[in-house]
């Protein structure tokens, strides 16, 4: 079991990798969202690569209805203020505008009490072009329900052999995404094959559910993620306004980290570039 990583020592990365594992224990002292509150999950991740702290997410303690569907809790688009998949998706795009019942989509807005809810929801997210983009989009994220109680962000040295490891993030900057994207192609001789961008997806979908499933692939990628704009603004100010995650099924952690003798990241180019000589 690999509990320091070779792989941010030598990229310079100075946070710690982060473990998202299945579990049906909750570790003593882990940080909770009360359950119906509004939460991003973006702000958890942080917590536990610049603070250490574990955080258990359950069914009844996600903190927003992507947040649930990004880390594997089904999709329960019910607790959304859009209230169904479909007003969902008129929210994934453009709100109002696109939506076939009118009557009914002004009857959700009408009953939501919050006034950023409610703009948020009329106005739409504007990330895909239109409800039938984002209703394509849905059905090709990768939809999970996971078989334990919990699932935890746990920064990796506190993993243990027996856990069930889902996925290892590490926070990186350009240059590091960079040198990271070619250990992930290091054993193959492939270019765009073993990395993917994961645009559109939330930054905990792209962590989540989307390196999840790589897990079940015979070459599993990596995924290169936080490009949702409003988790860069959710953790701009604690993560920096230069990081993205690149995220690792664990058995494509454990071929990079046996990788790294002898590979880029022992180069003199990019030790110069890494110590910025």
């Amino acid at each position: 079991m690999v509990i320091s990583s070779e792989i941010a020592k030598k990229a310079g990365i100075q946070t710690e990798p982060v473990a998202i594992v299945w579990s049906n224990t909750k570790p003593e002292h882990a940080l909770e969202i009360r359950p119906g509150t509004w939460a991003c999950l973006m702000w958890y991740y942080a917590k536990a690569v610049l603070d250490g702290k574990i955080t258990a997410l359950s069914r009844d303690s996600f903190g927003c209805c992507g947040g649930a569907i990004g880390i594997g809790f089904g999709r329960p688009f019910e607790t959304h203020s859009s209230g169904n998949e479909d007003n969902f998706c008129c929210f994934l795009s453009n709100g109002r505008d696109g939506c076939t019942d009118i009557e009914a989509f002004d009857a959700r807005l009408d009953a939501i009490s919050n006034p950023h809810q409610k703009e948020m929801l009329k106005e739409g997210e504007r990330i895909k072009k239109n409800p039938g983009v984002a209703k394509e989009f849905l059905n090709v994220l990768p939809h999970y329900d996971v078989p334990t109680k919990y699932v935890l962000f746990k920064p990796f040295s506190l993993t243990q052999p027996d856990e069930m490891i889902k996925s290892v993030i590490f926070l990186a900057n350009p240059d590091q995404i960079s040198v990271l994207s070619i250990l992930a192609n290091y054993p193959r001789g492939q270019i765009i094959d073993r990395v993917v961008v994961a645009a559109g997806a939330s930054g905990c979908q792209a962590f989540g559910v989307c390196t999840y499933n790589e897990e079940l692939s015979e070459n599993p990628r990596a995924i290169v993620g936080l490009t949702d704009l409003m988790a860069r603004k959710a953790v701009r100010r604690t993560l920096g306004s230069d990081k993205f995650t690149f995220s690792v099924p664990y058995s494509l952690f454990l071929e990079m980290e046996a990788n790294v003798p002898g590979s880029i990241l022992d180069s003199e180019l990019w030790i110069e570039i890494r110590d910025g000589s």
